[in-house]
């Protein structure tokens, strides 16, 4: 038994801080996807390292949406398990203006990881630019419960909707 418990359970908690802290840095809850539609923070590691998704996150960074969904369609199936790929193809297809198809992935991947924080950001936005502020804030609640010690996609989509009902 340690001889100060106080210290020994303090140390352990911030271990667990630091430790949760890397994860999230190094992408660990869906992580920056370095684009400039989301918010990212630059430093996504995705789940997987296809060249498809590498091909299609430089499409996307680059705004060719297009290509983009091209070969994140082709990751999907190199990697049906990779709640990125889906993620990003559903970004995809969110920024070339269809958001039925956006939807449809977005769900497949929240489906793969429910915590998947850049999932829940787009999605949230996605639901913004339909005019569905309930469905924003819904996932805006998610992220508050994932993201216990802040994170950008928070941040973000909560300035989203703050512009939204300001417009509105």
């Amino acid at each position: 038994m340690a001889r100060y418990p106080m210290l020994t359970f303090a140390s352990a908690v911030l271990l667990a801080v630091v430790l949760a802290g890397t994860a999230h840095a190094a992408g660990g809850n869906g992580g920056g996807d370095g684009s400039d539609g989301g918010g990212g923070d630059g430093g996504y590691d995705a789940d997987t390292s296809s060249e498809a998704y590498g091909e299609g996150m430089d499409a996307a960074n680059a705004g060719n949406w297009d290509l983009a969904i091209t070969k994140f369609t082709i990751a999907i199936t190199e990697d049906p398990a990779s709640a990125d790929c889906f993620n990003m193809l559903a970004y995809s297809y969110r920024n070339k203006g269809d958001y039925d198809q956006a939807f449809r992935y977005y769900d497949r991947a929240l489906s793969l990881n429910p915590d998947h924080a850049n999932a829940h950001e787009y999605v949230g936005e996605a639901y913004l630019a339909v005019g569905d502020l309930p469905k924003a804030e819904k996932h805006l609640a998610a992220l508050d419960d994932i993201c216990w010690l802040g994170c950008d996609q928070y941040d973000d989509l909560a300035e989203a909707i703050e512009t939204y009902k300001a417009s509105n």
